[in-house]
């Protein structure tokens, strides 16, 4: 919980401890997106690399 505020534990109500977790869940979400798709082309791009290796 280091990334956490000590202040924002201390006094933070359920409900804006659930919009925070909301909030972090579909940021998360996206990077992960993200990632899936940069991981996706470069898979892509070394095939085509490797390919092209190959063929000269």
């Amino acid at each position: 919980m280091s990334s956490i505020r000590p202040d924002f534990a201390a006094h933070a109500s359920i409900e804006a401890i659930r919009t925070q977790y909301e909030r972090a869940q579909a940021q998360a979400d996206l990077a992960a997106d993200r990632a899936r798709d940069l991981f996706l082309l470069l898979c892509q791009r070394e095939d085509q690399a490797r390919t092209e290796r190959t063929r000269t």
